[in-house]
């Protein structure tokens, strides 16, 4: 492709040559025309013929040459180019099989790099998963072994501090003993006293009974007491004491369910002591019969949200037909301590029915581990249960106050409580609630009662504690909530 222009411009050189050789002729013969005769113009023709004729064949002989030149400048071009091509191609082929063995080489050295980054990574992450996971091990081991020891020592510091306070309270009660002569011990100035009163004459009549009665029992994370005392006034008048106690679990009922029962025996009613100990027997087996429909209606997973009135309810109406069953039996009491007089109706009626007349409190209770605690309230009259939460008394049920049994059973009332860890509920007669709401009262009861797990003398003393009181007896039973047992434990 080179030689080709080359090729050209020495034809374009050798005409321009030619011509100007034959304008240098004709300028010559012009300068000789005025030394010669001038040939006639045919005969100038005829000396110029042949000379042109040689040198047209001159340059058509150079021509030719040059157009062979030229045709074989091409056809060595051609092959020049073909060669060109071929060795391109053998280069690019040479070029194209070296950077792929680069690439590979690349490629290989960058997979082993990565490959042994990986490896280094993974090695080192499992050095250090197995170097954590010792020191864990060790330690979990040393923090066992620490909790362990002061555990232990707490365990035992614990019970070198029960064992002194199981001293301090014996001797307090021993030097309490020492002063019981008949002397009065005077009380602390702005607080109750903490010795119990003691009865000086005992109870008259054939329907009398113990001065007191305590009862109870750790159900796991549900500790429960139960008192009755006979009121100050029934003290100094020599009569008997006329409430009841009871605590008991309902068998029929599916679910472990406690029975926590008041029954407060009318002031002048003569048998209502009686009266108050079988309306609480009979109360527990009249809710045995309805065991299985019971335990079907107290524990219903969303009753808060679905409560439906006391006289719409199926619980209501099992309760109902349970306490009209109690007072059935009551009515027995009359009827046998009169000799079948009493029973019937009319005035002879009325009068048996008023010497056994009482109020009932009564509470359901699931037993268990609970962070809520379920309890079904019940009553006729004025007894009422209360809750300390957080060292605040508040009333959360009363009975149907201007009713009583056995006439009144148709008038009860019932509702649902809960109770969260720490919780006390107090079933309670009205004279014992009435001290519980009591301001300074209430407050030293709380203090002695929140959190506890009292021995049964302590909680008879506390409900015993010599303070005045216009009321009647004092009956209550307390119901400490501490939701797991194990937090039982941790209150020992």
């Amino acid at each position: 492709m080179e030689t080709e222009p080359l090729v050209l411009v020495a034809l374009f050189v050798a005409l321009f040559v030619s011509l100007v050789a034959c304008g240098v002729l004709a300028v010559a013969a012009r300068r000789r025309g005025p030394r010669h005769t001038v040939l006639p113009a045919q005969r100038q023709k005829e000396l110029l013929a042949p000379e042109l004729e040689r040198t047209r064949g001159a340059y058509e002989v150079q021509l030719t040459r040059v157009l062979g030149e030229r045709e074989q400048a091409l056809v060595e071009n051609r092959a020049l180019r073909s060669r060109l091509a071929e060795v391109e191609g053998g280069a690019e082929a040479a070029i194209a099989a070296q950077l792929k063995a680069r690439l590979a080489a690349a490629l290989e050295a960058e997979v082993e790099v990565r490959l042994a980054a990986a490896l280094e990574a993974e090695v080192e992450a499992r050095v250090a998963a197995a170097l954590e996971a010792e020191v864990e091990a060790r330690v979990a081991a040393a923090l066992e072994a620490r909790v362990e020891a002061r555990l232990t020592a707490a365990f035992e510091a614990e019970v070198e501090k029960g064992v002194a306070a199981r001293i301090a309270e014996a001797s307090a009660a021993a030097a309490r003993n020492r002063s019981q002569d008949g002397t009065d011990v005077p009380d602390p100035p702005g607080a109750p006293p903490l010795s119990p009163a003691v009865p000086s004459r005992l109870p008259l009549g054939r329907d009398s009974g113990a001065d007191s009665t305590v009862d109870g029992a750790d159900l796991g994370p549900l500790i429960v007491r139960s008192a009755s005392v006979r009121g100050d006034r029934q003290r100094e008048d020599g009569e008997h004491r006329r409430d009841a106690v009871h605590l008991g679990l309902v068998e029929e009922i599916p679910s472990p369910t406690l029975l926590s029962v008041v029954a407060a025996g009318a002031p002048r009613g003569p048998w209502s002591r009686l009266a108050a100990e079988r309306a609480c027997r009979s109360l527990a087996a009249q809710l045995g019969h309805y065991g299985e429909r019971l335990g079907t209606e107290l524990y219903q997973a969303a009753y808060a949200t679905t409560r439906v009135p006391a006289d719409d309810s199926e619980l209501g109406g099992l309760l109902r037909t349970a306490v009209q069953g109690v007072a059935h039996s009551v009515r027995l009491v009359a009827r046998n301590e009169t000799g079948g007089v009493g029973a019937g109706t009319g005035s002879t009626g009325a009068a048996g029915d008023a010497a056994v007349e009482l109020a009932l409190t009564g509470l359901l209770s699931r037993l268990g581990d609970h962070q809520l605690r379920e309890h079904v309230a019940f009553g006729i009259g004025d007894g009422s249960v209360l809750r300390l939460r957080e060292g605040v008394w508040d009333g959360v049920f009363t009975g149907a106050r201007q009713a009583r049994l056995p006439t009144g059973a148709q008038e009860l009332r019932w509702a649902r409580l809960e109770t969260r860890p720490g919780d006390l509920l107090a079933v309670c007669s009205a004279p014992m609630a009435e001290l519980l709401l009591r301001e300074d009262l209430g407050d030293w009861f709380a203090e002695r009662w929140v959190d506890r797990r009292p021995f049964l003398t302590t909680f008879f003393s506390d409900v015993n504690v010599r303070v005045r009181s216009a009321g009647g007896d004092r009956s209550v039973v307390c119901l400490w909530d501490f939701g797991e047992a194990r937090r039982t434990r941790d209150q020992s």
